[in-house]
């Protein structure tokens, strides 16, 4: 008997003997050309990519499944008739044959499953000979977007990933797949696959420069603690350098007053536009801003913080910048009061009802560490105004000067088609950095996602970067967006 991890032969038994809720024939595609898929939450990109699976159960979990790949990638979207949290609280399983060999892996009808990974464990096994070996997401490089609770979810899996999976021939080969949410034993039709890993055209060349110098650069970046970190200074000094930030906002400072944190990265950071250098610190978890531009005002907002900033030559006005900094992991209630809150302060900011108050069409920005995961209404309370403690913020409302809801920017990592800003152990790849903005009245320049994990040598060297260097700043990468504002 093969040596199963404990609690996963139930498991497999509801997977081997379940009555499918789908159309039992076998279904497949050729893809015609690579997929310009982004791993980003977002589905526009899928049009014209039918599915292979639609549920005709209106009971069953899955709705529908989609597939599509290229050079480096296998895409899957999964569509389901209900929210769920990816990464926690269910078992829905993917279940792989890499290698076309039905003989080999775990065997089910003409599906051998080289590969299992159950979403909701973050975890799986690979199957080869008598020996089962248990994987996390690394070893199929899956990516999965977005890292909130949703009815929809693209997934990425990285052909070339581990060698556990090259060994089976991923992506060599046609392959197989089953999803089955093994708590309720509805498994899927197996469907298969021909992926033909098109190459894509010559990627553009990457720059990390503002493309306008007029432009303001906000960089924003979670350290969690490790910014005096004297084995990592040097990785600091080097993203910063190439980044060259006109504001810098970092999040999880707690070690050293505002003016030792200015005075640790002075050097790497550069020249202040208006030829000096401010540094405030506020909120519970630290939020460090390093400014050219002084603040009238720095208002605390539990785990976040507000900064007033007073623009001078070559801007003028004002510009208030919310540094988000929310609270982590399963703190729903603490996340969606801390939402609330930022909301409520903007909203009075506006109508005057504050100490500081601002002209109208004063440019607005969030950014930062929102931890949005689990729940979506954090998320909308923080694009659409929608407050859910009225009797303690009051009502909500639209928030731009227009009486639209705020933007959110969304940027993309340099070298691929992805949108993560946070990858660590345990958990998938997620997004937990954010920049929001009053859309009616700033324009976003150059942006992006920082990671030195591989970008071309080229470009490494010429910015004189390592490509360790952006995972040993900590989990979070830096997220960049020139802001270009009224002169």
């Amino acid at each position: 008997m093969r040596n199963y991890p404990k609690g996963k032969l139930v498991a497999l038994a509801l997977w081997l003997f379940a009555i499918p809720a789908y159309p039992a024939e076998q279904q497949s595609l050729d893809t015609l050309s690579p997929a310009n898929i982004i791993i980003d939450g977002r589905f526009k990109d899928w049009q014209g990519i039918d599915p292979l699976i639609s549920s005709v159960n209106e009971n069953g979990l899955l709705q529908s499944l989609r597939l599509a790949d290229d050079e480096k990638y296998l895409f899957i979207r999964l569509e389901f008739r209900r929210m769920v949290n990816l990464q926690s609280g269910n078992e829905i399983t993917l279940y792989l044959d890499m290698d076309a060999d039905a003989a080999t892996g775990l065997p089910e009808g003409q599906l051998g499953a080289d590969a299992a990974f159950t979403f909701g464990q973050r975890r799986g096994w690979i199957f080869s000979g008598n020996d089962t070996v248990s994987i996390q997401y690394e070893s199929l490089g899956l990516v999965a977007a977005p890292t909130m609770e949703s009815t929809e979810f693209e997934i990425a899996l990285n052909w070339g990933a581990s060698r556990e999976v090259k060994v089976l021939g991923f992506g060599s080969a046609p392959l197989k797949m089953r999803i089955t949410d093994e708590e309720t034993g509805e498994a899927s039709p197996i469907v298969t696959y021909r992926p033909r890993r098109r190459p894509h055209s010559a990627p553009p060349d990457i720059n990390l420069e503002k493309e306008d110098a007029n432009h303001l650069r906000l960089v924003t970046h979670n350290v969690n603690r490790r910014h005096f970190d004297p084995e990592k200074r040097d990785a600091f000094r080097r993203v910063y350098e190439a980044l060259q930030p006109d504001l810098l906002l970092l999040q999880e400072a707690y070690e050293g007053m505002p003016q030792e944190v200015l005075d640790y990265f002075r050097m790497a950071i550069g020249a202040p536009l208006s030829g000096r250098w401010y540094a405030y610190k506020a909120g519970e978890e630290a939020t460090v801003l390093l400014s050219p531009f002084p603040a009238s005002a720095v208002v605390p907002l539990g785990n976040s913080a507000a900064y007033l900033l007073d623009l001078s030559e070559p801007y003028s006005g004002k510009l208030v910048l919310i540094a988000l900094s929310m609270p982590c992991c399963d703190l729903d209630d603490a996340r969606q009061a801390e939402a609330d809150m930022i909301m409520a302060f903007i909203a009075n900011l506006k109508e005057g009802k504050t100490l500081d108050s601002i002209p109208p069409d004063t440019p607005v920005i969030l950014a930062g560490d929102a931890n949005l995961v689990r729940k979506t209404a954090p998320y909308l309370t923080l694009l659409e105004g929608r407050i859910h403690d009225t009797l303690a913020y009051g009502p909500g409302a639209f928030p731009d000067w227009d009486d639209s809801p705020f933007t959110d920017l969304l940027p993309l990592h340099l070298q691929k088609p992805m949108a993560f800003t946070w990858r660590g152990k345990g958990y998938f790849p997620g997004r937990m950095d954010f920049i929001i903005y009053s859309d009616s009245v700033v324009e976003i320049g150059r942006n992006f996602v920082f990671d030195t994990v591989g970008l071309p040598e080229e470009v490494l060297n010429r910015y004189q970067l390592r490509e360790e260097d952006a995972p040993n700043t900590y989990k979070h990468q830096p997220v960049v967006a020139d802001l270009i504002l009224e002169r």
